[in-house]
């Protein structure tokens, strides 16, 4: 039932609540106090987006504390917004428990209805966005931070592209895609520690893995080493990066192994100030081995830890720039080997890799 629509309405008894049906689940409205009869979806749209947004984090994450983190947000101001959303619906969104959050049934029927306009919203960004690109012969190119990143630029003014390129900043890998899939980025470099599924439409060339290092104080007493044993690092505290992609599963899957699971002390964003806080607060964290570092920090290897860092250039294949990126590809590996990075396979050139439809 889309939104707009007008919900059944089963009168009640004399003195009694009402129940209106939105959808299939009945709902009580007062028949005293304010207008009987409110239609719910009217109530829905009167939420803003970004409130629809925070319901999905929530229900994803399973948790205030975690979706509070992923939207670099304090949790109480979060806590406050959904009580503020569930007292304007008037029913519980969520059950509470001290393991977390689940959806309730009435929740579910109101993030479908939230997944179904912020699907229909970013269409028409994605629309609005394609048709501003062509009509300004823009190319669309999506900036993270991965050390390949700064080649990038370098490599479009090389290769003839870099007169009309757009730039578009994301704080994960995982929003990035999400452009991708909505037709918002034309090209941008990506890393992973894992694979993950590509948007339709999309080519991928794989250009170069690093290993992971360990970001430590100048004057911690590992930074003398030449290189340090994971379970080295049991005591320490970590900093771990908000957002989507998960980082904070993913340290803990790495530090398992190991024998132990890392001690959080502090969740930034991605591009936030992790050098500073390093320096000042003596805590550690996972980098690339390439990444520049600021002064008064060091990155020493891991050797016992097989995870690495995969870069790879992604595109969308119906995009001016498709006919140019296997070139593209090649000035970005030249400028990344005199950094220490390695190419992949070894090859002279990077390897194209399947791509999705």
């Amino acid at each position: 039932m889309p939104v707009g629509y007008a919900v059944a309405r089963e009168p009640g008894a004399p003195g009694t609540a009402s129940l209106y049906y939105f959808g299939r689940v009945p709902v009580p409205l007062s028949s005293g106090a304010g207008t009987p009869g409110i239609a719910l979806p009217c109530m829905i749209m009167e939420l803003e987006l970004k409130h629809l947004r925070h319901l999905q984090v929530i229900a994803r994450a399973g948790s205030l504390n975690r979706a509070a983190a992923e939207l670099v947000l304090p949790q109480p101001a979060l806590s406050r917004e959904l009580r503020r959303i569930e007292e304007s619906l008037g029913r519980s969104l969520f059950d509470r428990d001290r393991t977390g959050v689940r959806v309730t049934p009435f929740g579910r029927l109101i993030l479908d209805y939230a997944d179904g306009i912020l699907a229909r919203t970013a269409r028409i960004g994605a629309d609005l966005s394609h048709l501003r690109a062509q009509r300004d012969g823009a190319l669309r190119v999506g900036w993270s931070e991965t050390t390949l990143s700064g080649h990038l630029l370098d490599a479009l003014e090389v290769t003839g592209f870099g007169d009309r390129a757009e730039i578009r900043t994301a704080g994960s890998t995982s929003e990035m895609l999400c452009w991708f899939g909505r037709g918002e980025l034309d090209l941008a470099v990506l890393s992973e520690q894992c694979p993950v599924p590509l948007p339709a439409n999309t080519g991928r060339i794989d250009l170069a893995d690093e290993p992971l290092s360990v970001m430590l104080p100048q004057w911690h007493p590992l930074a003398a080493r030449p290189s340090v044993r994971f379970a080295e690092l049991e005591h320490e505290r970590w900093i771990s990066s908000t957002g989507p992609d998960r980082c904070r599963e993913f340290l803990a899957r790495v530090c398992g192994p190991f024998g132990f699971s890392p001690v959080i002390a502090h969740h930034v964003p991605v591009s936030g100030p992790r050098d500073e806080i390093v320096r000042h607060q003596g805590d550690i964290t996972l980098i690339q081995s390439t990444r520049p570092l600021a002064p008064g920090v060091v990155h020493r290897p891991l050797p016992e830890l097989l995870v690495r860092t995969s870069h790879f250039l992604l595109y969308r294949e119906d995009s001016r720039i498709a006919p140019g990126v296997e070139r593209l590809a090649e000035v970005i590996g030249e400028a990344y080997r005199p950094r220490g990075g390695k190419r992949v396979s070894g090859e002279s050139r990077p390897r194209l890799a399947a791509r999705t439809s």
